[in-house]
């Protein structure tokens, strides 16, 4: 799934999200934007060539996903994964066990997860998202 060639204005999405419009936060949306697949905090940092040391770019990173502009992905590693969600539609990921491949891919969506969980649950009013990931072996690993 290729990423939607959209125009994001990132200081007034900031902004409606509660969130100062920083210059590093600028800069790591920008990042985000061109990225196809979610990325590690080793390579921000490593692409923000210095702007935003390595405690500020995680306390950004989860500022960003508090407010939904950007998400957490669990790939099953010892680190985690960030990506844009504001110009994407609603997707999930296979991950390659051997190599570490990752493509996005288009899963039907509807709310029966978050009911059904919310029928497991006695101490939740609302679930308003899930996470669901998927792993394997992609077609040059096996």
């Amino acid at each position: 799934m290729k990423k939607p060639a959209v125009s994001i204005d990132h200081p007034k999405l900031l902004r409606d999200a509660g969130l100062r419009a920083t210059p590093g936060r600028l800069k790591l949306l920008t990042l985000l934007q061109k990225e196809p697949t979610p990325v590690t905090v080793t390579y921000l940092e490593r692409k923000m060539r210095g702007e935003l040391n390595q405690v500020t770019l995680y306390r950004a990173l989860e500022a960003l996903a508090k407010v939904g502009i950007v998400s957490r992905v669990n790939f099953e590693h010892d680190h985690a994964h960030y990506e844009l969600t504001v110009d994407r539609p609603h997707h999930h990921h296979v991950v390659c066990r051997s190599c570490g491949h990752v493509e996005d891919i288009e899963v039907p969506h509807s709310s029966a997860p978050e009911k059904d969980a919310l029928k497991g649950t006695k101490e939740f009013a609302r679930i308003d998202s899930y996470s669901l990931e998927f792993f394997g072996a992609c077609r040059a690993c096996v």
